[in-house]
């Protein structure tokens, strides 16, 4: 569906997209890659990707949030005003981040969008399509091929049993996440699998990252 271009520009200045990412410290990122390639490299591979998504950010168009799991004065953040996740896991600190937005005191936000800092993959049209979905149904998500989702995005208000009893960082997470939505009556829009930079094999997809193989 082609949206007239007036009201497109309203539904992308509604919708708030929200990078979740960690303090780029050497030993705390990609722990999973740092077993396979060390903690320098993993590193490495992880500000690639945190720098390649804030670049994605400020190309969509939307406004955007950064929230980070603890304060950084990396290069790449200075200018980046974060907000603090906050919660005891994964899925409380997701849906403190977008119920903070959806209940926020601008008006003009009706959306939420929320991505990872692991896909290089997900794109300024993707976002606008994302958005676009929203129209139709109140949950999106874009799963990833492990098992979890690289975006997850809601409009209005998003219920906290979504998040409950999943397994964080196992390839259990969209099938829970699938069955919660199901109990409480919710059918989220899915959108094509995209991959996520986990582990060496997910590496060897970019040309970009032969330099640390």
């Amino acid at each position: 569906m082609v949206l007239p271009k007036p009201q497109f520009k309203k539904l992308i200045s509604s919708t708030v997209v929200q990078l979740f990412a960690k303090a780029p410290e050497i030993g705390r990122v990609k722990t999973r890659l740092m077993a396979e390639i060390g903690a320098e490299k993993a590193l490495a591979v992880y500000l690639y990707c945190l720098e390649h998504n804030l670049s994605l950010l400020q190309q969509s168009g939307m406004p955007y949030e950064i929230w980070l799991d603890q304060q950084s004065d990396h290069e790449l953040l200075k200018l980046a005003k974060p907000k603090w996740q906050k919660g005891n896991n994964l899925g409380e600190k997701m849906h403190y981040a977008m119920n903070k937005a959806l209940s926020d005191t601008n008006p003009m936000i009706n959306q939420v969008i929320l991505i990872g800092s692991d896909c290089l993959d997900i794109t300024p049209a993707l976002l606008q399509s994302v958005a676009q979905q929203l129209e139709q149904h109140p949950l999106v998500l874009i799963p990833a091929l492990d098992g979890g989702y690289v975006l997850i995005a809601a409009r209005q208000s998003i219920d906290t049993q979504i998040f409950q009893q999943v397994d964080w960082g196992t390839d259990k997470v969209l099938d829970q996440t699938l069955k919660n939505c199901r109990s409480i009556g919710l059918t989220p829009y899915l959108f094509n699998p995209l991959r996520d930079i986990d582990h060496v094999k997910d590496m060897q997809h970019y040309a970009v990252f032969k330099q640390f193989l």
